[in-house]
């Protein structure tokens, strides 16, 4: 399996992601006040930056008048996807807000790659995080001292370059732990939440399981 296309801002289950951070103006992952802001977006023109809580990215919680029609909030996200649906009550879903009403097939049932998958054509996100991470560890590298050792060298069939890009809060939809945490969807899910990929500094944990309304990367794999 190939792995070349990277998005930020797949909810599980939501056909559109959201944009990451901007990283030029990061220069600080961890304390009382990160950072890290929404990238620019524009509009078709490619000349009028999208504002942030205004034309552009927004955030609106689920018990808001109109998210909800009937049971899920299906409809309101394919007309807003823009907007990200935060979810403060358990099942802490973006979808729905009891747990008889999720949906665990939004992203595919594991052999059909389903219409709400965010991939492009011949792409789908992997089924089940494990799997597709199962060859993940954490190696202790050499940074200074005298000798040399092979598995201090790059062995370039071995590597990916997976970026620290943090996550969108399920319950506000702001940005978290940039720079510090990364985090790669799987189209799996675990009862009421949804597996992926999460690693940082020390620990790699490919099948890593939490709420469905986290915006996290989104590493497609060719099917």
């Amino acid at each position: 399996m190939g792995a070349h296309f990277l998005w930020f801002g797949g909810v599980w289950g939501r056909k559109d992601c959201f944009p990451g951070a901007d990283g030029s103006t990061i220069t600080q992952v961890t304390g009382a006040d990160p950072n890290a802001e929404t990238i620019s977006i524009y509009d078709a023109d490619g000349n009028t930056e999208l504002t942030e809580d205004g034309t552009g990215y927004r955030k609106i919680n689920i018990t808001t008048s109109g998210v909800i029609n009937g049971t899920t909030s299906m409809i309101y996200s394919v007309k807003n996807p823009l907007t990200f649906i935060y979810n403060t009550t358990t099942p802490y879903d973006w979808y729905a807000t009891l747990a008889i009403n999720q949906d665990n097939t939004l992203w595919g049932d594991g052999s059909i790659k389903s219409t709400y998958d965010p991939c492009p054509k011949g792409w789908r996100v992997p089924t089940d995080a494990s799997k597709t991470y199962g060859d993940f560890s954490t190696v202790t590298m050499t940074l200074s001292g005298s000798g040399t050792n092979v598995a201090n060298g790059r062995k370039y069939i071995h590597m990916g370059w997976f970026p620290a890009a943090g996550y969108r809060n399920f319950n506000s939809g702001v940005f978290g732990v940039v720079g510090s945490i990364g985090c790669c969807r799987s189209a799996s899910i675990s009862g009421t939440d949804a597996r992926h990929l999460r690693f940082d500094m020390s620990d790699v944990n490919p099948g890593y399981t939490n709420y469905r309304a986290w915006a996290l990367s989104v590493r497609c794999v060719q099917e």
